[in-house]
């Protein structure tokens, strides 16, 4: 079983340096202490592994521990440590009254009978000299957790020893004071930020926890009224206040969700109750809308039915103008017909003319070459001079009297197909009695104006080409006009 013991604590308890750290935690105790009695002796009750021994050791006191566990022992002696294998209350009861300045007991009243802590604890108050302290360490069962579960891990453990009873029975031994010391509570907690949950209530409280009691305080002069005075170390009743406090305050944020969604709610219902509103309103117009439908299907079908009668309307009525148009077309090309047969006779009158003045102008010019080969035209040439000099108005009744003849010959040759080719031929040969024919023939012509309508038709309603000839002959006439004037 000595060896079981050993593993199990190696396992459970946590390593050497751990413990020693966890132990420093009485340092606000252990100085004050060192101070006024430096060097005197110390004495720890089940000194196990020999953390203790060792640091108070370091804190100059002369440690001494024992021990039932031999195994445990292994490790104070590898270190040189004072500690001997025996009844460490045993021994206790041996010691002088006065003689050692710190009785210790790290994890042991749990493993022992209430007679025997009883006895523990009053042994101690005799050995100590006068402001000596006695500290107790044990599982704190305050902490749910301990009290219910990890107490139960080690199979020497008796019972749980509250702290309040603890603390009384030290009172009762004779101490002057007794103080609580809660140890070894996660860091975690010691953030007031941090929300508190239901499962730190139950194990968050410090697990483990030490009664320091001082016998004959006044010898101390306040040397230890700062320890005793500080608060140590997580209560469960803190917890559950925080807890509390996390949930008042869960439940005033639940609260003021709760309220935000109840007005979001109310907003949806609103805005729910005015979509059904805008729903209703649009199945009505979807309703209006197809009603208007079918009343537009129905003027559709209405209108394609005219639209049709209408196509038909129309098809008749196109039928109706085409055979009107072509009749009129028809009526159109006949008078175009019978006008083109009028201009084309006209042409030929015209043409016919035109031969009968070309016979009457070749006769002229021969009758004036004639003259001018005659004695008499060489003989009385001197008085034309002479009248031509004297610009007298004598010689405009002879102009006009050999206009007259020249006239009356082109008219005549105009009707002389024959007459009209030898004048050419005649005149081809004498360029500026013939200029003075042409102008003295289209003075003829001049005197008998042409008619501007022919028969019962008029000039507007010929067509394209009679219109052309008839353009062309007004223009020759012009041209004549001028000419002569």
């Amino acid at each position: 079983m000595d060896s079981f013991y050993r593993a199990f604590e190696d396992r459970h308890r946590g390593s050497r340096e751990l413990i020693k750290s966890r132990l420093r935690k009485y340092s606000p105790f252990v100085l004050p202490l060192a101070g006024l009695y430096p060097g005197e002796k110390s004495f720890d009750v089940g000194c196990g592994r020999g953390e203790w021994l060792e640091l108070m050791t370091e804190f100059g006191f002369a440690a001494n521990g024992a021990d039932l566990d031999a195994e445990m022992l292994e490790a104070c002696w590898q270190r040189n440590l004072s500690a001997f294998q025996g009844d460490a209350i045993g021994h206790l009861a041996t010691l002088e009254s006065n003689s050692h300045a710190l009785i210790s007991a790290f994890h042991v009243v749990e493993h022992v009978s209430f007679e025997q802590l009883c006895k523990l604890v009053s042994e101690a108050q005799r050995v100590l000299k006068p402001g000596g302290l006695l500290v107790l360490e044990t599982p704190n069962p305050e902490n749910l957790t301990v009290a219910t579960y990890n107490f139960f891990v080690d199979p020497s453990h008796q019972k749980p020893i509250p702290a309040l009873l603890l603390s009384f029975v030290a009172e009762h031994a004779g101490f002057d004071r007794v103080k609580m010391v809660r140890l070894q509570e996660s860091p975690e907690y010691n953030d007031s930020t941090r929300p508190i949950h239901f499962l730190d209530v139950v194990r968050g409280a410090s697990p483990d926890y030490a009664i320091v009691a001082q016998k004959d305080a006044d010898a101390t002069k306040g040397a230890f009224d700062v320890a005793f005075n500080a608060e140590y170390g997580l209560t469960i009743d803190a917890l559950a206040h925080r807890y509390e406090e996390g949930l008042a305050a869960g439940i005033s944020q639940h609260d003021a969700r709760i309220a935000q969604m109840s007005a979001r709610l109310q907003s949806v219902e609103g805005r729910l109750q005015l979509a059904e509103g805008r729903m209703q309103l649009a199945e009505d117009r979807s309703q209006y809308s197809e009603e208007q439908l079918h009343v537009a299907e129905h003027a559709l079908r209405v209108m394609e039915s005219r639209l049709l009668e209408a196509e038909d309307l129309v098809r008749h009525a196109n039928a109706h103008v085409v055979e009107g148009e072509l009749q009129r077309a028809e009526e159109r090309r006949r008078q175009v017909e019978g006008q083109l047969e009028l201009v084309q006779s006209k042409l030929r009158e015209a043409e016919e003319r035109a031969r009968h003045a070309e016979v009457m102008a070749q006769h002229a010019s021969a009758q004036l070459q004639a003259v001018y080969l005659s004695t008499s035209w060489r003989v009385s040439a001197p008085v034309r001079w002479v009248r031509i000099g004297l610009r007298g108005k004598a010689l405009v009744p002879a102009k006009r009297a050999v206009k007259s003849s020249l006239q009356s010959g082109a008219r005549y040759a105009s009707n002389r197909p024959w007459l009209r080719r030898l004048a050419r031929i005649v005149l081809n040969r004498m360029p500026r009695a013939k200029a003075r024919l042409v102008s003295i023939v289209a003075a003829s012509m001049a005197g008998r104006p042409l008619d501007t309508t022919f028969g019962s038709s008029r000039i507007e309603d010929l067509d394209e080409h009679a219109n052309r000839i008839h353009a062309t002959l007004i223009a020759d006439f012009d041209r004549l006009q001028r000419e002569k004037n």
